[in-house]
């Protein structure tokens, strides 16, 4: 663990002054030659926006970038060892951010305190729901009895609409000729997928479903409503970028997986 005095450093770093953690700035306070060999690293306080860089180093094990201006969580999803993240008092407004963290099965300290996405009832729950292996979240252990309360009663969270966007644009491109099959957006490992709504059908020339069809969920909560509701926005707002090919593409894809519900 690397360790935070509470004090605000008298003058912490100027090298980050533009804001981006560079290769050199991770190579001088690693004291390494190789991004690949950096373990840890304390960048607190250093005005950071970018931190891309971590995209290029695997193998870190504890990052500290606490009291910056980091805005998302989506750099650290690279970073396959990562056990501890100290990444408090930064600018993380979306809590659907801590979707980028839940492949990262050595991830065990998390401290997200004072981020704008930590203000909500169910801030804590909802972070233990999609990362269920933490031992300690914002400096405070976690119990068994706390991590099965989560999955009762934290929110299922849809993936940001970056990383929809991202997945959409890269499912098209490999996939032109997608008219025989289904568009499924896998939301995490035990295949959820995103369902569409009679509005949609209706729009397509489609019948609308029997209510026991819309959702394939037996018991229908608040959190998956939501859940739901934000997929459809982040859906609408991708279809909006689409150009007409692609359009046609997605409009017979959605006939072909609706049909077949």
């Amino acid at each position: 663990m690397i360790q935070e005095s509470e004090a605000e450093p008298a003058a912490e770093s100027a090298a980050a002054a533009m804001g981006k953690l560079t290769e050199g700035q991770v190579m001088a306070k690693a004291h390494s030659s190789d991004l690949e060999n950096v373990k840890k690293l304390n960048c607190w306080c250093g005005e950071l926006t970018d931190v891309s860089i971590f995209r290029q180093m695997p193998n870190i094990e504890v990052i500290n970038v606490s009291v910056n201006s980091i805005t998302t969580l989506e750099d650290f999803a690279h970073c396959p060892n990562l056990a501890e993240l100290y990444i408090r008092k930064n600018c993380i407004g979306d809590l659907a951010e801590i979707w980028y963290l839940r492949n990262l099965r050595k991830l065990r300290v998390l401290w997200l305190a004072d981020n704008p996405c930590a203000a909500g009832d169910h801030y804590r729950l909802t972070v233990l729901r999609m990362l269920p292996n933490l031992q300690k979240l914002d400096n405070v252990l976690v119990t068994n009895d706390e991590v099965n309360r989560a999955m009762e009663h934290g929110l299922d969270l849809a993936p940001p609409i970056a990383s929809l966007r991202w997945q959409a644009n890269g499912h098209i491109a490999k996939d032109k000729d997608m008219r025989d099959s289904s568009v499924e957006i896998s939301l995490d490992e035990t295949n959820r997928y995103v369902t569409f709504p009679s509005k949609i059908r209706e729009e397509l020339g489609l019948k609308p479903l029997p209510v026991d069809k819309l959702s394939p969920a037996k018991h229908r909560t608040g959190s998956s409503k939501g859940r739901n509701a934000n997929i459809l926005t982040a859906v609408l707002t991708l279809i909006k970028e689409l150009d007409q090919d692609t359009l046609e593409v997605v409009a017979n894809a959605c006939k072909d997986r609706l049909e077949s519900l």
